[in-house]
């Protein structure tokens, strides 16, 4: 698929919740069809508007694998024209100074690939957080966003070598993508729930107070309680740059998988993480949806991708319409000749091809 280069598509950064999902998004597909973008209003409705440290890797490194142009591209720019030319498979070291997400740094670059033609795109992450407020852990793209696309021929894997925290981070990691030809995203049926696992994780400096098994025991006798399920949930101790702790939880379809988390905070008891955690799970499944909150936006340039080189329509049953996915919805039809269908009733989300 061959896009020609064009005038600048137009992006408002204002937009629907205007934050930083538009930037990623919008060089994503930018770099993903081979056009142009120009991006103003960058994170216009957050208290600390413009491109932050983590925004500022993201673009780096799909301006690496596409040989971008860019303009106003420093940290704190509330506009950045992006100009992206020939994919190439490469290898990237990013270097993230905050705590800023490493999930959220790979969204971009993860889709962007898609139109490589050959090679792995390498990326060694050295910095950022495993997990953190308002975004999915990257234990949750390792066990859920990569395993669910590669049931449509996805192939990608990340190693977390280091975990980091807020507010230090720290963590590192390794990411290896192999481009591949989607097939039709058609996820509608999730089958029958196999099993429920997950990792409550914790720094060495909170062994003592076995912060970790305690996440671990609150989700676990939740889960047991509430839908007769005993999960299979390690418990790890870790070397990191400061005290920090979470927990992730995934349920297993024959189809798909659902994911959940929980973020030690100050002043949170460790059962209580552990404990919404596990009722964030709950509500998951009992929503009867193949894409939790996370997937529902996540999965949206997939279905996009997918319809336009399988040339038929995709769909997927959510657990609920976001935001996010909303937004998503709306950057993805500017940059494809496709158009998203929500169904609310039944809680589905459908692309199609337009025909002129």
């Amino acid at each position: 698929m061959i896009f020609m280069l064009m005038k600048s598509i137009e992006i408002n950064g204002a937009m629907h919740e205007g934050g930083g999902q538009i930037l990623r998004t919008s060089i994503g597909m930018s770099a993903f069809t081979g056009k142009p973008v120009k991006i103003f209003n960058i994170r216009a409705k957050r208290c600390n508007p413009g491109i932050m440290p983590q925004h500022y890797e993201a673009i780096n490194a799909v301006a690496k694998i596409s040989n971008a142009e860019l303009s106003n591209y420093f940290i704190g720019s509330k506009e950045i024209e992006f100009i992206p030319k020939k994919l190439q498979a490469k290898k990237i070291d990013l270097s993230i100074s905050s705590a800023g997400s490493i999930a959220l740094v790979l969204q971009a670059i993860m889709f962007a690939v898609l139109n490589l033609e050959k090679g792995k795109v390498k990326i060694n992450v050295n910095g950022g957080a495993v997990c953190g407020k308002w975004a999915a852990p990257l234990n949750y793209v390792k066990n859920v966003l990569i395993p669910v696309l590669a049931r449509f021929g996805y192939s990608a894997r990340i190693n977390i070598t280091k975990y980091g925290y807020y507010p230090k981070g720290g963590g590192k990691s390794i990411v290896e993508i192999t481009p591949s030809k989607l097939r039709l995203i058609n996820l509608l049926e999730r089958g029958s729930l196999i099993n429920i696992y997950g990792i409550a994780h914790a720094s060495k400096e909170l062994k003592d107070k076995r912060v970790a098994e305690r996440m671990c025991k609150s989700a676990s006798k939740i889960l047991n309680e509430e839908i007769s399920i005993k999960p299979s949930i390690n418990v790890v101790y870790v070397d990191s740059m400061c005290k920090g702790c979470g927990i992730e939880l995934f349920a297993r379809f024959d189809n798909t998988i659902l994911g959940s988390d929980g973020l030690g905070e100050r002043k949170i008891r460790a059962e209580d993480v552990g404990k919404f955690a596990a009722r964030k799970l709950i509500k998951q499944i009992r929503s009867n949806g193949c894409a939790d909150e996370y997937l529902a936006d996540q999965i949206i340039p997939y279905m996009a991708i997918s319809a336009i080189k399988n040339a038929e329509k995709s769909q997927v049953s959510v657990a609920e319409i976001t935001s996010h996915a909303e937004t998503n919805i709306k950057i993805v039809e500017k940059f494809l000749p496709i158009k998203f269908k929500i169904d609310k009733k039944n809680k589905r989300v459908i692309c199609a091809v337009k025909h002129e």
